[in-house]
């Protein structure tokens, strides 16, 4: 322990040599994010890898803190591991601290060296404040400042990140009431009432910030006293690094997790002593039951730590609580004897181990009647590229809820074999092929439903078409949407949905948008759609998954003139790099000549297709290349999908998928909810997407011999992405 400054005159400046600063950030920094993976801290400045992990650096020392004040020293094996309720209570504590203060005004300066890195999403956002410095005014004001730095990350699970410019002297925090006692500073954290108006680019931090709040005025009105924002600074930066709303309300669930914790601040001190208990570890967890009526339902939880527990089971009528101890419930597994309709509930166990607890997941306890297996959605046919990542869905309604056996069949139907090894089980009616085969060419898919009560429902049959994967940057029209003949008229919305492939593994963001074909066919060497109709910039990653690429664009009725030719592009973004060059031209509706005034009008219903708006434009191809996508050599044609079943879209609707928390925004995907169904996704309420929504970094199981990846779909519940559209 370091000693306490010596004490001087009223009035006098006194020299501060060894303060301590301890800081946990807030809420969402501990513990586990809705990825499912824990966030943590890394002493001194670090990548994002586990690598890279180390729990002292220099003046910065790692370690949690108990309930009633213990400090435990954090190791790689319980960072993770609640102290209270969910929270981790990890610290960053910096010692050496100097400055001075002045006892008679209470003005303080305080600086201290070092830094320590936040793992969000488990190292998905590295991010690090650097060289922290305290100031405090004589009216109790106080303002923590530092460098930011780290990278911008994909908290979907691509991997990716990007280093930021790291951002000194910013304001971290703001503290009210701080007061000086002895070695002891007190302060509150300032949050509520805060407001945040962001940058109009947040990448740009010279552009101007927008008028509007980012805290909306609902927002506002349901929580009047409780809504906040972090300093801009940080706010700002972290629309960079992709945590963007976690640092301000946003109506969410999460909210409360948003707000400042405390710092603990002093003149003087250094590391504390650890108490030598280990935090609480769960080491089972309970599972979720579909119970019948008259079902005897048991839940069974497990932990340890090195000192006595307590159990105690909680239940709630939702995953957010309120949580009521159930009497009596003080056992490791819980007995629900008779279960009836009507007694759904979501259980935990709850662990008590001197001033530390934690909490199992929620488990919820359905009850309803038995509803045997019927199919609700069936297999939509798929046209995709070789090597090309595929959601293939069909649903069945039916409690118990069914599981799935994918089946596929080379030979016409006469026979199948489950695609999944081992018992071919999947959990969801929705299954990720990560690359389809060659070879799928021409095969059907079907899937067997079964709830444990009767024999298994074979669903209808959807067929595989899968064409050459391009070797050149490629888009062409998903005829799964879009049937052969297609024309799209520029005085209505459209909903375009491309496929591409060919683009390998771009190291630099792309520009995807629709642009009149003929300044395409006129860029030069650093066109970057400056002509665009409609554009946005996109980054690698999931966008381009293996090279390929699925995307929508939504040009709005008006955005494309009438008589002038577009394509939709798909280009880098980066000035003279032409590798990722690709064109579609869109196939358009003819324009409708102007009557001639002078000519009275027909009585009779024009019979020419070109003048008559009512009739289908001619099918035979149009000589202008740029207009007709059959007659471009870049365009792969699909092999005559007008005359092929396989390949005609179905028009059974595919269900509504259960939008969960996306990285970025506020939610959580309880314990017991029924999987979301792919198929459907935001924006594309028709299931036109093929399924094709871009979630996080799902688990994958490989397959022996093919080495086929195969994710299940169940995953998709907890880390669904909302499919982006422009």
């Amino acid at each position: 322990m370091g000693a306490a400054p010596a004490l001087a005159a009223p009035g006098e400046e006194t020299p501060i040599t060894t303060a301590t600063f301890e800081w946990g950030v807030n809420a969402v920094s501990q513990g586990t994010s809705n990825s499912g993976a824990c966030s943590y801290f890394v002493a001194g400045i670090a990548d994002g890898t586990d690598a890279d992990y180390r729990t002292t650096e220099g003046n910065v020392t790692l370690l949690k803190r108990a309930a009633n004040g213990d400090a435990l020293k954090v190791t790689r094996d319980n960072r993770c591991l609640p102290m209270v309720g969910d929270d981790s209570r990890q610290r960053a504590l910096f010692t050496g601290g100097t400055g001075q203060h002045n006892t008679a005004t209470g003005e303080a300066h305080i600086a201290w060296t070092g830094a320590f890195t936040i793992y969000s999403y488990g190292g998905l956002v590295p991010w690090y404040i650097q060289d922290p410095v305290l100031d405090v005014d004589a009216t109790g004001h106080g303002v923590i400042r530092a460098t930011l730095g780290g990278s911008a990350g994909d908290p979907g699970g691509s991997g990716a990140i990007t280093p930021l410019t790291p951002v000194k002297n910013a304001t971290i925090l703001e503290l009210d009431g701080v007061s000086i006692s002895g070695n002891e500073i007190r302060s509150i954290p300032h949050y509520a009432g805060t407001d945040y108006f962001p940058l109009t680019d947040p990448k740009n931090p010279a552009s101007p910030r927008s008028k509007d709040s980012a805290i909306s005025p609902a927002t506002k009105a349901a929580n009047p006293t409780g809504w906040g924002s972090w300093p801009t600074d940080l706010v700002d930066f972290h629309y960079r690094s992709g945590l963007t709303t976690y640092w301000h309300s946003s109506g969410g669930s999460g909210d409360a997790k948003k707000v400042p914790y405390g710092v603990t601040l002093s003149l003087a001190g250094g590391v504390p002593d650890y108490v030598d208990i280990q935090p609480i570890k769960i080491t089972q967890q309970p599972s979720g039951v579909q119970a019948l009526p008259g079902d005897t339902v048991t839940l069974t939880g497990a932990a340890t730590t090195n000192i006595p527990m307590t159990y105690q089971w909680q239940r709630a009528d939702s995953w957010r609580g309120p949580w009521k101890n159930v009497e009596g419930a003080t056992e490791a597994s819980l007995v629900l004897a008779d279960r009836k309709v009507g007694d759904a509930g979501y259980y935990r166990l709850s662990v008590q181990a001197g001033s530390l607890s934690a909490n199992t997941y929620d488990a919820f306890v359905d009850v309803q009647a038995l509803v045997l297996p019927w199919e609700d959605s069936k297999p939509r046919n798929r046209v995709v590229y070789a090597g090309s990542q595929a959601f293939v869905t069909s649903g069945f309604t039916g409690y118990p809820e069914p599981v799935y056996v994918p089946q596929l069949s080379r030979d016409g139907g006469k026979s199948w074999a489950n695609v999944l090894p081992g018992d071919g089980l999947l959990n969801s009616r929705s299954m990720v092929v990560d690359a389809v085969p060659a070879d799928w060419d021409g095969a059907q898919y079907r899937t067997l439903a079964r709830n444990g009560h009767g024999p298994d429902v074979v669903s209808s049959i959807g067929h595989f078409t899968v064409l050459p994967a391009p070797t050149t940057p490629t888009l062409r029209l998903n005829v799964e949407s879009h049937p052969a003949g297609t024309r799209f008229d520029v005085t209505k919305n459209n909903d375009i949905d491309v496929l591409g492939g060919g683009f390998g593994t771009p190291k630099t963001n792309l520009i995807y948008g629709i642009v009149p074909t003929a300044s395409w066919n006129a860029r030069g060497a650093d066109y970057l759609a400056e002509d665009a109709v409609t554009k946005v910039e996109i980054e690698p990653g999931w966008n381009l998954r293996n090279g390929f690429f699925d995307r929508s664009v939504r040009p709005s009725a008006g955005t494309m003139k009438p008589g002038v030719d577009y394509s939709v592009v798909l280009l880098s973004a980066t000035p003279g790099d032409r590798s990722l060059d690709a064109a579609l031209p869109l196939p358009l509706v003819a324009a409708v000549p102007d009557p001639d005034p002078s000519t009275e009008p027909s009585p009779q219903p024009s019979t020419d297709p070109s003048t008559d708006p009512t009739t289908e434009p001619s099918p035979q191809p149009s000589t202008n290349p740029s207009t007709d996508p059959s007659t471009d050599p870049t365009i792969d044609p699909s092999p005559q999908p007008s005359t092929d079943p396989s390949l005609e879209p179905s028009t059974t609707p595919t269900g509504t998928a259960a939008p969960s928390a996306a990285p970025g925004t506020d939610g959580k995907s309880g314990s017991g909810s029924s999987t979301a169904v792919a198929g459907t996704t935001v924006g594309d309420p028709a299931g036109k997407a093929g399924g094709l929504a871009h979630t996080g970094a799902s688990p994958l199981l490989a397959l022996g011999g093919a080495g086929l990846l195969l994710a299940l779909g169940a995953v998709m519940a907890l880390r669904a992405r909302r499919r982006n559209m422009i």
